[in-house]
């Protein structure tokens, strides 16, 4: 993706604000950006690590952001008819939405993560580098978020490439993050990364339909692991370090929507803001799922893995005992009554519906959707009036094209 990695190795170290640049001169003209000329990329590995990793942080609370309006989790309360269109559900490649909060900040990840791995290739300790793992989880995640919803892809300057190839080059990285974080003991963020590139590498052939392979990686999960962002509160640098779906839904433009609001179910959390948002038309509600600026946002959990499983053994061999005893422990979580239904696409359904409130406005949604249309959970009817009536109805959900934006700027691009 040329217009965005020409600089990520500037990207990477001037978006570090919490973060000390051991080894790097800070002697510098401009103070937001740190000339090529006085960086050591092996010395200042390990900076580049971390603010790519930061790169993660920013751009998983965008596409929280993002999809949450398309999915239906959330209503847009803006007046921008960006904004509006994804509502409901019209997608066009020159939207500037579609590139700016769905595709460049993924990209981002994806080019300064590489890039710290391209840098550490050859070095005596690469397959013992904790940096190493880092960045191959983080490019792994977010190659995956990538091909989850759209429905082709492409890598920095490549040729367009298909859904399969996204989710094999996700598995790729996904399979060093784990070899590279395997070989450390007691090591805590070695222990997070192996997991969380374990989920992630189930969830990539879950959605590949490689049933078996996904329950051997989700197996593998501890049923209490967690993994989170982390976030601080720096006033000045909010947009880089803190939780983004909280700064988003503290202004008026994200509305909870109305099916999600309707649950009441404790894993979905709001409060009437008793204003109406930006647009005056609908009340605004706000969520609260993330109450600070601090907020830890769920990555990749043992819940998941579950999920995963249940999901694979029942398309795999229709085995609805996993499925249904995940459903009743979620339901009970939901303060819901006791599942009654028997048959495989009812049970599939009901899933989704549990991991819809399970991991609403975790960027999962869409994902789900794509991959189950026939069960999907808490979305309009198509042909539904939208909740801004004037705007029309609720068309199909439909993976996403490429931005124009790439395809203008990537000379590999037909």
């Amino acid at each position: 993706m040329r217009h965005m990695l020409v600089s990520s190795r500037r990207i990477a170290v001037a978006g570090l604000t919490a973060l000390p640049l051991a080894g790097c001169s800070l002697d510098v003209t401009d103070p937001t950006t740190v000339e090529a000329s006085t960086i050591d990329p092996l010395a200042d590995a390990r900076v580049f690590s971390l603010s790519a990793q930061q790169n993660f942080y920013v751009a998983y609370a965008s596409l929280i952001n993002a999809t949450a309006v398309y999915s239906n989790e959330t209503w847009s309360g803006a007046v921008r008819n960006e904004t509006n269109d994804f509502g409901r559900h019209v997608v066009v490649d020159v939207n500037v939405d579609l590139n700016g909060s769905f595709w460049a900040p993924m990209q981002q990840v994806i080019g300064t993560n590489d890039q710290v791995i391209e840098v550490l290739k050859g070095t005596p300790t690469f397959n013992t580098d904790i940096m190493v793992a880092r960045a191959s989880l983080w490019s792994g995640l977010a190659v995956e978020h990538l091909a989850e919803i759209f429905c082709e892809g492409t890598l920095h300057v490549g040729p367009p490439l298909t859904t399969a190839q996204m989710l094999d080059s996700a598995i790729v990285r996904f399979q060093q993050a784990i070899t590279v974080a395997a070989t450390f003991t007691n090591n805590a963020e070695a222990t997070k990364i192996l997991n969380t590139a374990r989920v992630g590498l189930a969830r990539a052939y879950l959605q590949k339909g490689d049933y078996q392979n996904a329950i051997t990686a989700a197996g593998q999960v501890a049923a209490s692991f967690l993994a989170t962002t982390v976030h601080i509160d720096d006033a000045q640098a909010r947009t880089r370090l803190s939780n983004g779906v909280f700064i988003t839904s503290s202004g008026t433009t994200q509305i909870v929507a109305g099916l999600y609001r309707a649950l009441n179910d404790p894993r979905v959390t709001f409060v009437d803001a008793n204003i109406n948002a930006q647009d005056a038309t609908n009340r605004l509600y706000r969520q609260t799922k993330y109450t600070a600026f601090t907020s830890p946002i769920r990555i990749a959990s043992g819940l998941e893995a579950r999920y995963i499983i249940a999901e694979a053994q029942l398309k795999a061999s229709g085995n609805t005992a996993p499925a249904l005893a995940l459903i009743a422990e979620r339901r009970t979580a939901g303060s819901q009554p006791a599942f009654t239904g028997t048959t495989a696409a009812e049970v599939l359904a009901e899933l989704m519906d549990q991991r819809a409130r399970d991991f609403w406005l975790e960027a999962r949604h869409l994902g789900d959707i794509l991959r189950n249309p026939t069960a999907a959970a808490l979305v309009p009817p198509v042909g539904s009036p939208l909740y801004k009536p004037a705007l029309g109805n609720f068309l199909p959900i439909t993976c996403l094209p490429i931005p124009f934006i790439e395809k203008a700027n990537n000379p590999n691009f037909p």
